[in-house]
């Protein structure tokens, strides 16, 4: 088994990058966390506090899944000690990439950076257990779009290809040069409605396996014109359940056929994965010992 090491991780880079950005194999990159950039404006923080909070108490589990993302199956070795921003302190079942699907998504730009495209809060979570330190991470390259004339055509591809979320929490848009110049908590506004719809999934909606594009967002979208949250509401537990209460209930009674945001070509509700009723067994669970929302706000 290999250790995982800052020079493995280095080491660890397919060859073979296309100069088409149309028709580019697949590639693993291993790069510092701090380099990556991001394709959307906001993350939902809840979520990422909630993931960060299950996480530091349990490490073996923080380990696995940090190797399991860098597509190294899980973890085989770590101590007391171990700590992400020190890679030789822990080590994985296999090599960097051995798994590539299980690898978070991005693309290469013009200005030769890597752009996540799936992951923001994953990367969020990992450099908050990190304390912000910086340290390696691995990415899946789908696209190589260095060779387009101009970061402007670049981001104009991006969002023909639905690889970017341009508008921020309030629903305005943003222009690429607005978006943040990391990934994380600290460099990222704060997205409740994308929260939300996280702790509602088995609930009030499912996942299609093809889902669409951004559908955390879209749904959010939904939800910040039909059923308004302020922060006071999210600063309880209970205050937060009887919301979600709401919410999933708003989100199963409406029409499956109505559109996400108020854009004609936007997801649908049903394509979206609408459920025709509420799991009340689940959402009661949110607010349990051990629950989504008991863990998020340490009870």
């Amino acid at each position: 088994m290999k250790r995982v090491t800052p020079v493995l991780l280095a080491s660890l880079i397919t060859a073979g990058l296309s100069c088409s950005p149309l028709s580019f194999a697949q590639t693993i990159k291993t790069l510092n966390v701090s380099e990556i950039r991001p394709t959307q404006p906001a993350i939902g923080a809840d979520e990422v506090n909630y993931k960060v909070a299950t996480l530091q108490g349990d490490r073996q589990e923080l380990f696995n899944d940090f190797c399991e993302d860098i597509g190294a199956k899980g973890v085989k070795t770590f101590d007391s000690q171990s700590s992400l921003a020190q890679p030789t302190s822990f080590t994985c079942l296999a090599a960097v990439g051995t798994e590539p699907d299980d690898v978070k998504s991005a693309v290469i730009a013009p200005d030769h950076r890597i752009y996540l495209t799936d992951g923001h809060h994953t990367v969020s979570t990992y450099r908050a257990l990190a304390n912000n330190q910086d340290f390696p991470f691995t990415v899946r390259i789908t696209n190589d779009f260095s060779q387009l004339a101009s970061m402007d055509l670049f981001w104009s591809t991006m969002q023909q290809q639905h690889l970017t979320w341009l508008e921020d929490p309030q629903g305005k848009p943003v222009s690429p040069t607005q978006l943040p110049q990391q990934v994380g908590l600290q460099t990222m506004q704060n997205d409740p409605y994308r929260s939300i719809v996280y702790f509602l999934r088995g609930i009030a909606y499912d996942k299609p396996d093809q889902a669409p594009p951004f559908l955390e967002f879209y749904l959010g979208s939904w939800l910040r014109t039909q059923q308004p949250v302020n922060a006071q509401q999210l600063s309880t537990k209970a205050g937060y359940m009887a919301y979600l209460q709401q919410a999933a209930a708003t989100l199963v009674a409406a029409q499956g056929s109505q559109h996400s945001t108020d854009k004609a070509d936007s997801p649908t509700l049903s394509q979206l994965g609408q459920r025709k009723t509420v799991n009340q067994k689940k959402l009661a669970k949110l607010a349990e010992p051990g629950g989504k929302l008991s863990i998020l706000f340490k009870e």
